[in-house]
């Protein structure tokens, strides 16, 4: 996709950091927590594969950063922040919220709740409909990770089952797309990979 060809290309961290250090200085704070942050996230995935059994799950988490460091020119520091640790609470039980919030502060384990679905809820439709609920709540902040989130899952679909892939299309037009057009965040974009998948 024109703009995102950083998605098919060949990343690591160090131009990752190079993009980073056109805002921030190497010995700027908020760089050295991006850095924390990119490395926290990479030693939790570490062993995670996503569904193709072959892309190491960092590299979607990086990507979802990479769209807004390159598409979205978001350069706010704990948004960024915020965008590497999306999944982690989610996914990885030594990550808690409160763990977040002692690392990196309030903002940003803020955000990551949002972007948390509700672990103490074990049904997992019921848990879907409180976290979806959410949404109309969350800050715009938070619509600027989770859309790039849902773009790069819908781009990267192929990788799933036709099951999979149909609850996630219906899914995206459902509770995605109608934020993605209230917040004018990567509306365009999502609506062009959804005419990919046939009906």
């Amino acid at each position: 996709m024109r703009g995102m060809e950083f998605l098919t290309a060949a990343e690591n961290k160090e131009s990752f950091f190079h993009r980073v250090a056109f805002y921030y200085p190497s010995l700027d704070q908020r760089y050295k927590l991006i850095e924390k942050a990119y490395n926290d996230a990479k030693d939790a995935f570490r062993e995670i594969y996503r569904d193709d059994g072959k892309t190491r799950y960092f590299e979607h988490v990086r990507a979802v950063t990479l769209i807004l460091l390159d598409y979205l020119r978001v350069r706010d520091h704990e948004v960024i922040i915020a965008a590497l640790l999306h999944d982690i609470v989610e996914d990885k039980p030594e990550w808690t919220i409160e763990r977040v919030r002692n690392e990196y502060g309030d903002r940003v384990a803020y955000l990551v709740e949002y972007l948390t679905k509700p672990v103490d809820i074990e049904d997992k439709k019921k848990r879907e409909q409180v976290y979806h609920s959410r949404f109309e709540f969350a800050p715009r902040e938070f619509f600027l990770i989770k859309l790039a989130d849902r773009f790069h899952n819908m781009y990267t679909l192929w990788n799933c089952d036709a099951d999979k892939r149909r609850r996630k299309i219906e899914e995206t037009r459902r509770h995605y797309l109608p934020h993605a057009e209230k917040h004018l965040i990567l509306l365009h974009e999502l609506e062009e990979v959804l005419e990919q998948y046939p009906d």
